[in-house]
């Protein structure tokens, strides 16, 4: 009986060390250092978590060249804990430059391998300034796309440049594209420190209304980013109407005047809404339609008195910019498609102080 509970004794032990292992988890394999000053030593450091259930000891770390020097936790981490392995690169060298440190520890016999990279230069080039917007770590010289005058069959693209002022490498990319919109990004990979262009390709064939198109697209700044006003780029795509006219016609089409194109609505001071009006005349010789009245943002609400108008009428549109709803991107503008050949849009900006 005690031989049975000796031996059933030491199998219990057996099985819990097997059992209790160490386990690391790193905060990155890879660091881009990006752009950085010649002979002014550049310093990375990797985390290193032990998830397991049994002390994890960093054993050796070997650089690959006596250019990086490595230093680490020396103690053991206890499971539940963080330990770190500090590398510094000499910068001697000018150009491109990529490192590896084999790490060997109490997990696997076998080595995992850490590498660096970057670019030994004379000059760091700081872009930084010259972008108004930023999404965390990303600039962007734009957080608005206008496609403006599209006409069926085009294929327009407008650029966005981007600044990663990170201190890793970056690939843009877009959420909630709609299926006329494509985007490509040169280069596909930012490294720290350095631009990039975000190119947004209009297919106008997939337009599906006259006027003004309108969405949110969010750039994702990580991996499993989600969309927030913080990341949110405001699109818009004006489709023209086609007018094949002849030269009678055009004699003879009709003609929009406006007394403005610009309404100023002062200021809210505690005014829930402020109010605008411009009067509109067709000075042609056929009847002026407008087809579409649109608004830019929520804020806005336009109203028309008459969408057809003989020659010689007028009308007057009505405009009131809503305080409660006053946040958005872009221009406050108002968009009229007509049927005169001339004018087939037109745009009325609203000004208002905050």
């Amino acid at each position: 009986m005690k031989f049975f509970i000796s031996l059933f004794s030491l199998l219990m032990l057996f099985s819990a060390n097997v059992l209790a292992q160490p386990q690391l988890k790193l905060s990155a394999m890879r660091y881009d250092f990006g752009s950085i000053l010649w002979k002014q030593p550049a310093t990375a450091v990797f985390s290193i978590t032990n998830s397991g259930t049994s002390d994890l000891i960093i054993e050796d770390v070997h650089p690959d060249c006596g250019c990086t020097v490595a230093t680490w936790t020396q103690t053991s981490i206890e499971p539940g804990k963080t330990g770190k392995i500090t590398v510094t690169y000499d910068a001697e060298l000018l150009g491109r430059f990529n490192k590896q440190l084999a790490v060997t520890t109490n997990e696997n016999p076998l080595p995992f391998y850490l590498s660096l990279s970057g670019d030994v230069v004379t000059e760091i080039k700081d872009f930084s300034k010259q972008y108004a917007y930023h999404i965390g770590d990303i600039y962007l010289d734009t957080d608005n796309v206008e496609f403006d005058d599209v006409q069926k069959g085009e294929f327009p693209f407008k650029t966005i440049t981007v600044f990663n002022a990170g201190r890793k490498s970056y690939k843009p990319q877009l959420m909630h594209l709609p299926k006329y919109l494509k985007a490509e990004c040169d280069p596909e990979i930012i490294r720290p420190g350095e631009q990039g262009f975000l190119n947004i390709i209009l297919d106008s064939e997939l337009l599906r209304e006259m006027g003004l198109n309108q969405t949110n697209i969010y750039l994702s700044r990580f991996p499993g980013d989600r969309i927030s006003h913080d990341n949110e780029i405001l699109c818009s795509a004006i489709l023209l109407p086609e007018l094949h006219l002849s030269e009678n016609e055009m004699l003879n089409a009709p003609r929009v005047k406006m007394d403005s194109t610009f309404l100023d609505l002062g200021s809210f001071e505690g005014k829930s809404k402020v109010k605008g009006k411009i009067t509109l005349e067709n000075t042609g010789k056929s009847d002026l339609v407008i087809s579409a009245l649109q608004v830019y943002n929520p804020g806005i609400s336009a109203k028309l008195g008459k969408s057809r108008l003989k020659p010689g009428g007028k009308t007057t549109l009505k405009v009131t910019l809503y305080a409660d709803r006053h946040h958005f991107k872009g221009r406050r503008r108002v968009l009229l498609i007509t049927n005169d050949p001339k004018m087939p849009k037109v745009t009325v900006d609203i000004m208002v102080k905050k």
